[in-house]
């Protein structure tokens, strides 16, 4: 009995330190496996949400123009492992007036089909061309 609750406790204690396998990823931005950079006026705006199932948690990024990001998650815990869909506009002021999402809205939320695994390495979105 006395190991079955401290085997529970253990748990309890693992659950309240946020054991859930969340950690901060970094990654970067690839075009057509090319680094694909902004100005230094251009921002990246970048979030993940699960690929599946009824969690629909948004999973935010803090991108730089170099396209180098990291994901910090929901109050900077970070994200879990699994498949997620990326969501990303690149707003450059630089670009010209014709979109000021030099992607075109192409990975935006509710349009975006881009799907990543997110897991124990640094992370690689490469769009392609």
């Amino acid at each position: 009995m006395r190991t079955l609750i401290c085997s529970l406790l253990l748990v309890a204690a693992c659950l309240a330190c946020g054991c859930s396998g969340a950690r901060q990823v970094r990654g970067k931005i690839l075009k057509g496996g090319q680094p694909y950079t902004l100005s230094d006026k251009g921002q990246f705006v970048l979030s993940f949400i699960p690929a599946s199932g009824p969690d629909q948690t948004l999973y935010p990024a803090k991108a730089n123009p170099d396209g180098t990001f990291i994901i910090t998650g929901p109050l900077d815990k970070g994200i879990p492992p699994g498949k997620y869909k990326v969501h990303l506009t690149a707003q450059d002021p630089y670009a010209g007036p014709a979109s000021p999402d030099k992607l075109e809205g192409k990975y935006g939320i509710g349009k975006s089909t881009l799907v990543v695994d997110v897991g124990p390495g640094e992370l690689t979105i490469d769009l392609p061309k």
